[in-house]
């Protein structure tokens, strides 16, 4: 869910500033599940890249992104099928807080599908230069 999130940000004029590439710490947090992941990357780039695979996929209608400040909400009505073939309809609604050119969160709560209400909590974090 976060990364539709951001993709469909960076499909509209409220576009956070652009952040710098390098070598990037991500924690996911959805209920019980933690994610720690480490990487070189250039988040401003796969949030295009990201943008580009799911405007082709056509699957989600994305509200316009409004800004207060350093705050961008959004949200997102997505239809998706099973892989049993059942659709699946759910809303994602949004908060991604930039702390700067090399820190931001996203707050990500969606509801319907096949589950209870889910929320996430994404914080990344550019933690130096890459490797050569």
């Amino acid at each position: 869910m976060i990364a539709l999130w951001l993709a469909a940000l960076t499909a509209h004029a409220q576009e956070p500033p652009p952040f710098r590439k390098g070598m990037w710490e991500f924690e996911r947090i959805g209920g019980p599940q933690r994610l720690h992941t480490t990487q070189c990357t250039d988040p401003s780039a796969d949030m295009k890249r990201q943008n580009e695979m799911m405007a082709k996929a056509g699957q989600c209608k994305f509200s316009t992104p409004q800004r207060s400040g350093n705050t961008y909400t959004f949200s997102a009505d997505c239809e998706m099928q099973s892989p049993q073939g059942a659709k699946m309809s759910f809303r994602s609604t949004s908060v991604m807080t930039v702390e700067s050119d090399s820190a931001y969160r996203v707050a990500v709560t969606t509801t319907g599908g096949p589950g209870p209400t889910l929320k996430e909590l994404l914080t990344a974090r550019r933690i130096g230069d890459c490797a050569p």
